[in-house]
């Protein structure tokens, strides 16, 4: 007879796949803003500068300016995520490449890291891509950048489609926006439509953040909202998004407790199996649901 705990499936223990930050638990609250502020700053103008000689660099040879652009884009990443004070933790173990993978989206800091966690083409906003000087970084990714306009949709998926066909993974998150911790909102459809076409099963993610005993909450002092995309006809914060996350709360004093924080903690759960589906909307149900099994809020 099988001994009993050999019938109980293991669950995934937590490792830390990125722990160094700036200014940590040693240093004054005060020094640390100042200090991260300061550094934030000079790394993204020095990457900056370094992207436009690669730039020059590069004329005329589009593969090798592709190569050194994600070299540099990705340690600049992987740096900010420690400047910004962020620890990253895995469960389960990250799918191997190529994969197609649906995450969660709680706040704009966690660009820094799941990117500094996987390698992958990721959607994002027009908008982002324009910001001065960090967008080009993000650009030196190869993003798949969306105005968010449903007309330009079957343009991202045949990007997307191109991308899974060339062996290069992806990640979107179907949400469509950020969202409060202690939820996920439902998951759009729309550019799953590419995992149907080519037959990709998916994978699937969530995230949670925590803080340290004795500092604010992430709901209070890491995750920001609501969303500043997602605007009605006259270019207004959407009700539907000052229903989920009250009233509208300014970008610095947000980014100043960010800061302030000794660390930060971005725990990122994978699916024990990815997700198949004949179609996109039966496919994001069932993502939905896989997810929502495998969440934890954040407070």
């Amino acid at each position: 007879m099988p001994h009993p705990f050999t019938q109980q499936p293991c669950k995934p223990q937590e490792y830390l796949v990125s722990g160094w930050v700036l200014a940590g638990d040693r240093c004054p609250k005060p020094l640390r803003v100042i200090l991260r502020s300061l550094v934030l700053i000079l790394w993204t103008l020095a990457c900056y500068a370094a992207m436009r000689a690669i730039q020059l660099a590069t004329i005329g040879k589009p593969g090798k300016r592709k190569h050194w652009a994600k070299r540099l884009s990705r340690r600049w990443i992987r740096t900010m995520r420690g400047l910004f004070g962020i620890r990253v933790f895995g469960v389960g173990h990250i799918p191997e490449p190529p994969f197609f993978l649906v995450i969660n989206h709680h706040t704009w800091v966690g660009y820094f890291g799941i990117n500094d966690l996987i390698d992958a083409r990721i959607v994002i906003m027009q908008r982002a891509a324009s910001f001065p000087f960090s967008g080009m970084l993000m650009q030196g990714t190869d993003p798949i950048v969306t105005d968010r306009k449903s007309e330009n949709v079957p343009v991202i998926n045949r990007e997307l489609i191109a991308t899974i066909q060339r062996k290069e993974s992806v990640l979107i998150a179907p949400e469509g926006a950020v969202t409060p911790g202690h939820m996920i909102r439902r998951y759009h459809a729309a550019l799953l439509e590419a995992a149907v076409v080519t037959g990709s099963p998916v994978h699937y993610a969530t995230v949670h953040w925590r803080t340290p005993e004795g500092c604010p909450p992430p709901s209070q002092s890491v995750i920001y909202g609501p969303d500043p995309y997602v605007r009605d006809a006259s270019g207004r914060l959407a009700a539907s998004e000052l229903e989920v996350w009250g009233p509208e709360r300014p970008m610095l004093p947000h980014l100043i407790s960010l800061l302030a924080l000794p660390h930060c903690d971005m725990v990122v759960r994978f699916g024990p199996a990815p997700i198949a589906g004949k179609d996109r909307i039966t496919l994001a149900n069932a993502l939905h649901a896989a997810s929502l099994d495998i969440f934890t809020p954040s407070a």
